[in-house]
């Protein structure tokens, strides 16, 4: 298969360009914080605060990171998009006017630098942005740690402040910790695993802002490669950085980088397309969609809570939910009155049908969902045979932070 640039999954367009996004790009606020951490600092990276090197004023838009799957492999592409091309509503190629980065890449932000990590080796390459144009202003290895390649996805990486950042390595079961600033690593956060139980494989380790703490979340896989209800946590004291606190569940399993926090700084986990599809198919061992809660002020899961996603759309294979604001979380669930299931799918190719719809929730409630009419249906896309992206903006009330779907 040929890498092509002007696929649907390098597409945004401006009256939908949420739910293309949902389909596979992380979204971070650039412009405004997220608790603290991926939002603008206030400066472009040259220290000019609101306007650029040359006095003009700073660049408003986006900076969109690709990796796009062909016949030799992943290529990267980072590249910076306008506001006025966002609005424009018109289809945006990830490769036009981008930096190629060979073996593909995700990206990490914080202010106006954007952090790409390489499929290819263990290295961290920063971009400033710099009067609307990416400079690149210095590299990192971790290969120092035993990492020989960063393939990962954004909710692995988080940086939260200038100073600080942490890479959450899956196979080393540890969490690098680096200076963003300086472009230094710092040491690392051993992990300690349990051992999980007889034909159960580690999967994704993944991170989350947490009030003062981070929290680290690690799903595991059957030796069928189908995803299993368990899933370990660790609670991180970013002062100290110590693990302050662990606590497993054997509920509920492969949670979604996306992650809905209330009001009251509640977090709410949910399960990924992946999962609504292989229990949707009912192949053996899927168990149903589900969400978990931490309390803001804990260091636990909240045992008296494990939501059935699937009830909240009247039955349908349901994923999430992705942050909306609000107390609010939009949910992903395919239409089977449209579109039966078909038993003789797999699940990638049941994430591929154009037939999901979004559903607008209340975070914490058992109130059904409300389908979101103005979203029209889309497709789940299967990451590893199309691309990812990443994408920053000022545009916070259209597009929160954190979006990180269906890997």
């Amino acid at each position: 298969m040929k890498a092509q640039a002007s696929s649907l999954s390098h597409r945004l367009v401006g009256p939908t360009r949420l739910a293309v996004m949902s389909v596979l790009l992380i979204a971070v606020a650039f412009g405004c914080g997220n608790n603290g951490e991926s939002g603008s600092s206030g400066t472009n990276g040259n220290g000019t605060g609101a306007t650029g090197g040359n006095g003009t004023a700073a660049f408003g838009g986006a900076a969109l990171c690709s990796a796009v799957f062909g016949p030799d492999g992943f290529t990267g592409f980072v590249r910076l998009v306008s506001d006025e091309e966002l609005e424009a509503g018109d289809e945006i190629d990830a490769t036009e006017r981008a930096i190629e980065v060979a073996g593909g890449v995700t990206c990490a932000v914080h202010g106006r630098s954007v952090f790409a990590l390489s499929f290819e080796n263990p290295i961290v390459t920063r971009y400033d942005e710099v009067d609307g144009v990416l400079v690149e202003v210095g590299r990192l290895s971790f290969a120092n740690f035993g990492l020989a390649s960063l393939f990962s996805e954004a909710g692995q990486t988080r940086i939260i402040s200038e100073t600080k950042a942490y890479h959450f390595d899956t196979a080393g079961s540890q969490i690098v910790v680096w200076n963003p600033q300086a472009m230094e690593t710092i040491g690392t956060i051993p992990l300690t695993v349990a051992e999980p139980p007889e034909g159960l494989l580690p999967g994704r380790l993944r991170a989350q802002r947490f009030g003062e703490l981070l929290v680290g979340y690690l799903s595991y896989l059957t030796e069928q490669d189908i995803s299993a209800p368990r899933t370990d946590f660790w609670f991180i004291d970013p002062q100290s950085d110590e693990v302050v606190a662990t606590d497993v569940t054997e509920e509920c399993g492969n949670l979604s980088p996306a992650v809905a926090e209330a009001s009251n700084g509640d977090l709410y986990f949910g399960s990924p397309g992946i999962t609504a599809a292989s229990h949707g198919l009912g192949l053996p061992g899927t168990f149903a969609p589900c969400s978990l809660r931490v309390r803001a002020g804990t260091r636990e899961i909240d045992s008296t809570y494990l939501a059935d996603l699937n009830t909240l759309t009247g039955g349908l294979p349901t994923a999430g939910p992705i942050p909306a604001g609000n107390d609010r979380g939009l949910l992903f669930a395919y239409e089977t009155g449209n579109i039966p299931i078909d038993p003789m799918l797999t699940a990638r190719e049941l994430q591929n049908i154009l037939n999901w719809r979004y559903y607008e929730w209340t975070l914490g409630t058992e109130e059904p969902a409300t389908l979101v009419e103005s979203i029209p249906p889309r497709r789940v896309l299967p990451t590893r045979e199309t691309s990812t992206a990443g994408l920053f903006s000022s545009d916070c009330p259209r597009i929160p932070p954190g979006l990180s779907l269906w890997t």
